[in-house]
């Protein structure tokens, strides 16, 4: 047995360490239902210690903070596990086939998530016939059930007048390396829109460039949909509505091809910032050291709107071989980069997606 667990766990733990699993779909099938029967009984206990408040025995201010620092789980696994708990406190019968093995923890999920405070007392009067037809379905199955179980459910209380409408939420949060992480919940409605217009703007793969995974081609098209939107909203004056990044550099990196940062310290890597010093306003600083300024210099662009529009007037769309964007999707790049000689004009310009 690795690591020390209490006694009553002894033997789960002696179990889990002499599990050796083949390679066949059938055992690793009835695995991942027995780990579904552990995870409701994990959930039927979090649902315990949150009801008579253990937590706070701990120093911890909820159920979910303390999920958060004595397993490791993130707010997001935390919140979800608690919210679950809580639900299923309420719902017998949802929770002795959950236990049971019956329901799996997707159907589970699917049914939480379509329950509100004001409507779970409903579900809960009569899903001693409702559980049994859940049963029988797939976890989609079960979604599409319950989300029409839930209009009728909102149809016979009434309007809420306390539930604004549409709720919709969305995170963007930096990570270690830089990157950035986007979650988001939405109606129906605006889940539709956010669809319809991701796949409009997705883009083909061009012949000879590396194929992209549907996945990529989306997150690519939420980046043309934002930078559309920030090169044609009218809220904030500057030629062509820029800039849209603040990028740091040194001339040094830049006639070397090397690295800059965004204003957070995130690091863009030598590509990025030729892309995107091919359209830029450009600000001259002088330093003495790393903190004392002795001159800030005006604006000035690397594409001027005049030549801009006179590469609009010349080309009419992206010059990338099998692309047809309209330019007012494409940036101005140069053909030879400024830095390495290139020259400010419009026979070393095109627009370029």
């Amino acid at each position: 047995m690795s690591g020390q667990v209490s006694r009553t766990l002894e033997a789960l733990a002696d179990a889990i360490d002499a599990l050796d699993l083949p390679v066949d779909s059938v055992v690793l099938a009835e695995a991942f239902a027995l780990a579904d029967r552990l995870n409701a009984k994990l959930t039927a206990a979090v649902g315990e210690h949150d009801a008579a408040e253990v937590w706070g025995h701990d120093g911890a201010t909820s159920m979910t903070a303390w999920l958060r620092h004595h397993t490791r789980q993130s707010g997001r696994q935390a919140a979800a596990c608690t919210r679950t708990a809580r639900r299923l406190r309420e719902l017998p019968v949802a929770s002795a086939a959950y236990r049971d093995g019956v329901l799996s923890g997707g159907q589970v999920q699917a049914i939480v998530a379509n329950l509100k405070d004001r409507t779970i007392g409903l579900f809960a009067d009569h899903e001693a016939e409702l559980v049994p037809e859940l049963v029988k379905l797939s976890v989609h199955e079960t979604g599409t059930a319950m989300q029409d179980w839930a209009r009728r459910a909102e149809a016979v209380l009434g309007d809420d007048p306390d539930t604004p409408t549409p709720q919709r939420s969305l995170h963007l949060s930096r990570i270690l390396d830089g990157r950035r992480e986007l979650s988001g919940s939405f109606d129906p409605e605006g889940g539709g829109l956010i669809d319809t217009a991701l796949r409009l703007a997705a883009t083909r793969d061009v012949d000879g460039e590396p194929t992209r995974s549907p996945a990529q081609r989306r997150a690519d098209a939420l980046v043309d949909v934002c930078r559309r939107f920030l090169d044609h909203q009218h809220h904030h004056r500057g030629g062509r509505h820029r800039p849209h990044l603040n990028v740091t550099t040194t001339l040094t990196d830049l006639e070397q091809r090397g690295q800059g940062r965004l204003l957070d310290g995130s690091v863009l890597d030598a590509a990025t910032v030729q892309r995107l010093f091919c359209d830029a306003g450009v600000h001259r600083v002088f330093v003495a050291g790393r903190s004392s300024i002795l001159d800030y210099g005006t604006t000035t662009r690397t594409v001027p709107a005049n030549l801009y529009n006179a590469l609009v007037l010349r080309d009419r769309h992206c010059r990338f071989p099998g692309c047809d964007r309209p330019p007012d999707w494409c940036e101005a790049h140069h053909v030879r980069w400024a830095m390495h000689g290139g020259t400010t004009s419009l026979d070393n310009h095109k627009p370029w997606k």
